[in-house]
C-alpha cells in the first residue's frame, strides 16, 4: 500500500549565507514596540548633545563636539547590547518541481490495435505490441521519463481501480550512464536512493551494488504497470495525486491511457480542483478508436464438476469488432485432455449473429451429458469469417470433471441455530450432497433430517477421511480432545480436506481461551486473538446491519458471485443489507486471502481496519475458508435461491482438493480457475513427506504457445509444499506442466482461464473526446497516438511545455554563540573604554 504522502525529495545546496538580526525586535509583537525605542533613543541622545553643549560653553566646539561624541558612542553601545544581536546561517533548500506520471494498467491495456489505414507501416514497429507495451516505449526508448526529469522531480503512478505511487525520480537521475552499460530507458541508482534500504531489507541484502539496485528498481516499476485491473477510474486517479503530492510543486500530470474511464467519479469532475493548484493536464492516448475486424471467444462458462449422463449447459461469449450483424458458426467440441482421456467429438453447433462492436454475444450448448467419470476437454470455437484479422482468439478449452460419487459432507455446529438449520436443508435437497451431522447440544436420540447422527467426531482417521468438506458452524472444540483436533488439522493438510468454518458468539470465546486448542487456531487465515469485545453482538433493538465491502480478490472469486458475471454479482450483493456480527479480526495470516470485509456503522479509516468478513487459505493440500459469523442466511431476504447458490459453491470450492486429486504422488492447488487478466497466479504444489526434491521442471504455458519455466521455492512454514506462481498478462486458457522426478514420467497438468473483466470488454477503443476535454480545461495539451511513433524529439517539445514550479527556501541553524560571546565583550570593553576615555578629557579641562 502507498504512503500517504510520496516522500518530497529536498536538496541543501552549497549556498550558505549569514544573516545578523536582533533578537530583541524580534520578539516584538505589537507594532508600536519598535517605535518607541527609536523615539527613547533619539529623545537620550538629544538629551546628552544638550547637556554637553550647556557644559563645553568655555570651551572650543570641537572639545564639545568630542566629548558628545565620545557619551554618545558609549550609549550606543549599551543600546546594542540592549537588542541582543545574534549570527544565525541559513542553507538553501530547493523544492524542486514535481511532474506525476500515470499509467493506465487496466486490462483493456492488453489490447493490441490495428495501425491507422491512412498510416505508412513502415514507419511503425515491426512487432506489435499492445497498448501497455507501447505505454513502456514511450517512457523508456522514447525518453519522456529522461527529458522531464531534467528539470523536474518524475512521480510515476499506476491506476486503474485505484492509484499507486510506484517510484520517484530526482532530478537529472538518467543523466548518468551507469559503467556497466545500462542506460537507454533505465534509471540511475540515484533514481530510487529513498526507496533503496526497504528494498535492501525485503531483498534481506543491505549491500547491493548500485547496478543491481537500478535493474531490481526497474523491473519492480514495470512490473508496477503490468494491466491487471478490472476498471479504469481516470478521475478517481487524478483526485488521487492531486491530493497526495507535494502542494504547491505538482506543475503538471502526464497520463498515458486509452481514456476508457469505466468507472468511479467523471473525469471532468476533478478539473476544478486541477485548475485552482494551477496544475496541467497532458495526456498521451494510447489505442485506436479502429479497431480490428475480429471476432474472438471472450470466455466459455461450464460447471466444475458434473455426474455422468446428466445434462448441463456450455455457455459461450462472443465479442466481435466490425462485424456487426455477422452471422457466424459455433461449434462445441469435446477434445483429447492432457492425460489422453476423451475423445475428438464434435458435440453441437449453431449460428450466432454478432452484436454490436465491443458488445458481448453470448450462446448456449445443453449438453446430454459425459458418459464415463474422469477429466474432459470442452472446447468452443467460432469459424472465421473472411475478414478476420486474428484466428488466435478464435478458440478456447476448459476443463470439466466428471465424477461419479456425491461430496461427503459433515455438518459440525455448536447449537441448532438458523445457520445450521438452512444449511442443513440446503445439503440435503441437493442430489450432489450426501450430509451427515453432529449437533454438539443435541441429546442423545433426538432426531436430525441427515443421513446419519453423530454422537461424537470421527474417531480414527480413516473415519474422517471419508468426507470430503467439513461445515463448522460456532463448535465448542473444547469438546474435543487433542487427538481429534490433531485429526482434523491431519485431514485437511495430508487429505486434501475443505474446511468451511462460521465464527460465532456462543462458544468461539471460550475454546479460543483453552489453550489447548492451538491446533485448530492454526487452521484459520486470520488472526485469533483472545478478547472481551469478541463479536459485535446484536442486541434488543439493534436493526442496522453492517454491509459487506469485497476485495479485489472477492470481485473476481466465481465461488462467491450470486450472478452469472462479475458485474451481475456486485449488484445483487449490494442489494444485500448486511451481517449483524462479526468476529473482530482485522488481520489476515501470511498467505491468506482477504475476500470481504464488514463495515461497521459509522466506521472510519483504512478499509484494512475493518474486521474480516470472508478469508481463505491453502493449508497443506487442503483449503479452508472462514466466515466471520453464521449469517449468510440472511441472503434469503432478498432471494431463497442465492443462499443456497452460495452454500454450495463455498462447499465445492474448499472440497476441489479432495474430488480433484489427481496423482497419488503430487496435486498442483491454484486458488480458482478463473483470474482476471494480469493478476498473479499463485501455484502450490503438495508433495508427499521428503519428496520436494523429486520435481524435476515446472513450466507453464501461455495461451500464445510461448513455454517459460516457473521458478519454485519450498515452502518455509510446511515441509512437502513447493510455492509458485506467474502473471496471467494474457486473454485465454494458461496450462501447468508439472513433471515428476521420481523416473515415472507423470505430468501433472492444470489450466486457468484468464479473461478481460466486462467492463474492460464494453469500451476498449481510444476515448478521444474526454482526453482532449480534460487537456483543455486545464491548459494542457493532449496527443494521440494512433499510429505515432514517439520519439525523444516529441518528449524534448512536452519537456518544454511544463512551466517550473521549484520553490527555494533558507533554512536557519542555531544562533551563533561564539559570535554574541564575542561582540558583548567587545561592546563591553568598548562602552567602558570610551567612558574613561570621557572622564579623563573632562578631568583635564577641568569640568565637573
Amino acid at each position: 500500500m502507498p504512503a500517504p504522502f510520496p516522500i518530497l525529495l529536498s536538496a541543501a545546496t552549497d549556498v550558505v549565507r549569514s544573516r545578523i538580526t536582533s533578537a530583541r525586535i524580534e520578539t516584538f509583537s505589537q507594532w508600536w514596540e519598535l517605535p518607541a525605542v527609536v523615539i527613547a533613543v533619539v529623545a537620550i541622545l538629544a538629551l546628552v548633545f544638550w547637556i554637553y553643549r550647556r557644559d563645553s560653553v568655555e570651551l572650543s566646539r570641537s572639545a564639545g563636539i568630542g566629548l558628545a561624541l565620545l557619551r554618545g558612542s558609549a550609549l550606543g553601545c549599551l543600546v546594542a547590547a540592549y537588542l541582543d544581536f545574534e549570527r544565525t546561517t541559513e542553507h538553501e533548500l530547493v523544492f524542486p518541481s514535481r511532474v506525476a506520471v500515470l499509467v493506465d494498467s487496466s486490462a483493456s491495456m492488453t489490447i493490441e490495435d490495428e495501425p491507422p489505414e491512412n498510416v505508412d507501416s513502415v514507419s511503425l514497429p515491426a512487432s506489435r505490441m499492445n497498448r501497455s507495451e507501447h505505454a513502456i516505449n514511450v517512457l523508456e526508448s522514447g525518453g519522456l521519463l529522461e527529458e522531464i526529469s531534467k528539470t523536474h522531480e518524475v512521480s510515476l503512478w499506476r491506476f486503474d481501480a485505484d492509484a499507486q505511487s510506484l517510484a520517484v525520480f530526482p532530478i537529472d537521475s538518467f543523466a548518468s550512464t551507469l559503467s556497466d552499460g545500462v542506460n537507454n530507458g533505465e534509471q540511475s541508482p540515484d533514481a530510487f536512493l529513498k526507496d533503496r534500504d526497504e528494498l535492501s531489507e525485503h531483498n534481506g541484502d543491505s549491500s547491493l551494488s548500485q547496478s543491481e539496485f537500478a535493474r531490481q528498481q526497474t523491473a519492480r516499476w514495470r512490473d508496477g504497470i503490468m494491466p491487471r485491473g478490472s476498471e479504469t477510474r481516470i478521475g478517481e486517479a487524478l483526485k488521487t495525486v492531486v491530493d497526495q503530492e507535494p502542494p504547491g510543486l505538482l506543475a503538471a500530470v502526464v497520463v498515458l491511457s486509452d481514456g476508457a474511464n469505466n468507472a468511479g467519479i467523471d473525469p471532468r469532475a476533478t478539473v476544478s480542483s486541477l485548475v485552482a493548484q494551477g496544475v496541467r493536464v497532458f495526456p498521451l492516448g494510447i489505442g485506436s478508436q479502429r479497431l480490428p475486424v475480429n471476432v474472438r471467444v471472450a470466455d466459455l462458462l461450464v460447471p466444475a464438476r458434473v455426474f455422468p449422463g446428466d445434462r448441463f449447459a456450455a455457455t459461450g461469449q462472443l465479442q466481435a469488432q466490425g462485424l456487426e450483424g455477422s452471422s457466424v458458426q459455433v461449434e462445441l467440441s469435446e477434445v483429447p485432455s492432457d492425460d489422453g482421456s476423451g475423445t475428438q467429438r464434435v458435440i453441437d453447433q449453431t449460428f450466432v449473429t454478432l452484436a454490436a462492436d465491443g458488445q458481448v454475444t453470448s450462446v448456449r450448448f445443453d449438453v446430454p451429458g459425459m458418459p464415463s467419470p474422469g477429466r474432459r476437454m470442452l472446447s468452443l470455437r467460432v469459424v472465421p469469417p473472411p475478414l478476420d484479422r486474428s484466428e488466435s482468439d478464435n478458440q478456447q478449452a476448459v476443463e470439466i470433471e466428471v465424477v461419479d460419487r456425491v461430496t461427503q459432507v459433515l455438518l459440525l455446529a455448536g447449537g441448532p441455530g438458523r445457520e445450521y438449520q438452512f444449511m442443513r436443508n440446503v445439503l440435503m435437497r441437493d442430489d450432489s450432497f450426501a450430509v451427515d451431522v453432529l449437533l454438539q447440544t443435541a441429546v442423545s436420540g433426538a432426531s436430525q433430517d441427515a443421513r446419519r447422527i453423530l454422537q461424537e467426531f470421527p474417531a480414527t482417521a480413516k473415519e474422517i477421511s471419508e468426507y470430503d468438506a467439513i461445515v463448522a458452524i460456532d463448535p465448542d472444540f473444547r469438546k474435543f480432545d487433542p487427538a481429534a483436533m490433531a485429526r482434523l488439522a491431519q485431514w485437511v493438510e495430508k487429505e486434501s480436506g475443505g474446511l468451511l468454518l462460521m465464527a460465532g458468539n456462543v462458544f468461539m470465546d471460550a475454546w479460543l481461551a483453552d489453550p489447548t486448542t492451538a491446533s485448530i487456531r492454526n487452521l484459520y487465515p486470520i488472526e485469533l486473538r483472545r478478547r472481551v469485545q469478541l463479536v459485535v453482538d446484536e442486541p434488543a433493538g439493534f436493526d442496522e446491519p453492517m454491509p459487506l465491502e469485497f476485495s479485489r480478490d472477492g470481485q473476481d472469486a466465481e465461488f462467491l458471485w450470486l450472478a452469472s458475471s462479475a458485474i451481475a454479482s456486485q449488484t445483487v450483493w449490494s442489494e444485500f443489507p448486511g451481517v449483524y456480527s462479526c468476529f473482530d479480526a482485522v488481520r489476515a495470516k501470511p498467505g491468506a486471502t482477504v475476500y470481504a470485509r464488514a463495515k461497521r456503522l459509522g466506521a472510519t479509516g483504512a478499509p484494512d481496519t475493518l474486521p474480516i468478513y470472508c478469508a481463505g487459505q491453502f493449508y497443506g493440500s487442503g483449503s479452508v475458508f472462514y466466515v466471520g459469523s453464521g449469517e449468510t442466511w440472511r441472503l434469503r431476504s432478498v432471494d431463497e435461491t442465492l443462499y443456497e447458490r452460495l452454500s454450495t459453491q463455498l462447499l465445492r470450492h474448499v472440497s476441489q482438493g479432495r474430488l480433484l486429486r489427481g496423482s497419488r504422488r503430487a496435486s498442483v492447488l491454484i486458488e480458482r480457475d478463473r483470474y482476471v487478466v494480469g493478476s498473479n497466479v499463485v501455484v502450490r504444489i503438495v508433495m508427499p513427506e521428503g519428496d520436494a526434491a523429486k520435481i524435476t521442471t515446472c513450466r507453464v504455458v501461455s495461451p500464445d504457445g510461448t513455454t517459460a519455466p516457473m521458478p519454485l521455492s519450498i515452502d518455509p512454514v510446511r515441509s512437502g509444499i513447493l510455492l509458485g506462481g506467474f502473471a496471467a498478462n494474457l486473454q485465454g486458457t494458461w496450462r501447468i506442466d508439472v513433471t515428476l522426478g521420481d523416473g515415472s514420467g507423470e505430468i501433472i497438468t492444470r489450466r486457468v482461464q484468464a479473461r478481460l473483466p466486462d467492463r474492460e470488454l464494453e469500451r476498449p477503443k481510444l476515448d478521444r473526446s474526454l482526453l482532449e476535454q480534460i487537456s483543455a480545461a486545464t491548459g494542457g495539451e493532449s496527443t494521440m497516438l494512433d499510429g505515432v511513433v514517439w520519439d525523444r524529439d516529441d518528449s524534448v517539445a512536452l519537456a518544454l511545455k511544463i512551466p517550473d514550479r521549484s520553490r527555494r527556501e533558507y533554512e536557519a541553524g542555531a544562533p551563533d554563540s561564539s559570535f554574541k560571546e564575542r561582540l558583548n565583550s567587545i561592546l563591553l570593553a568598548c562602552g567602558t573604554g570610551l567612558l574613561c576615555f570621557e572622564w579623563i578629557l573632562r578631568r583635564l579641562m577641568r569640568l565637573a
